[in-house]
C-alpha cells in the first residue's frame, strides 16, 4: 500500500502568541477530516481510468489527531503521477493538492470562527 499524505503539526507556541487557549486542535481535527474527504473524492476524480481500481483503491485514513493520509492500494499511482520512461506523467495527486489546499484554509477559518476563537 503507498500513500500521500496531509501531515499538520503546531507549535503551540505559535497559539500561545496568538492569544489562544483552547480548542484549536479540535477545530484543526475537524479542518482535517473535511480536507481528507475532499482529497478522497477529488483524487478519485483526477485519477485516470483504465481498469478502475485506482479509483477504487484510494481512501482516507485519519491517523491521529490534525494528521491524515489518502492511501491507494494500487502502487502504481505513484508511475502515473511522475510517468516513467515509457509514459507521461499525469499528475492527478498534483491535481487534488491545488484544489484541496485552499479548502484546507477555509475549513480552519469556519472551524475557528464557529468555535468563536477568531472573530
Amino acid at each position: 500500500m503507498s500513500d500521500f499524505s496531509v501531515n499538520i503539526k503546531f507549535d503551540e507556541s505559535y497559539f500561545k502568541k496568538l492569544g489562544l487557549k483552547e480548542g484549536y486542535e479540535e477545530a484543526i481535527d475537524v479542518a482535517v477530516d473535511h480536507t481528507l474527504h475532499d482529497a478522497e473524492n477529488i483524487s478519485r476524480r483526477e485519477a485516470p481510468i483504465d481498469t478502475g481500481n485506482l479509483r477504487r483503491g484510494i481512501s482516507k485514513y485519519h491517523k491521529e489527531k490534525c494528521e491524515g493520509a489518502i492511501i491507494s492500494r494500487a502502487h502504481y499511482w505513484v508511475y502515473l503521477q511522475y510517468g516513467t520512461s515509457k509514459m507521461n506523467a499525469n499528475p492527478f495527486v498534483t491535481r487534488t493538492a491545488n484544489k484541496v489546499g485552499p479548502r484546507f484554509t477555509k475549513y480552519i477559518h469556519e472551524e475557528f470562527k464557529n468555535r468563536n476563537i477568531i472573530d
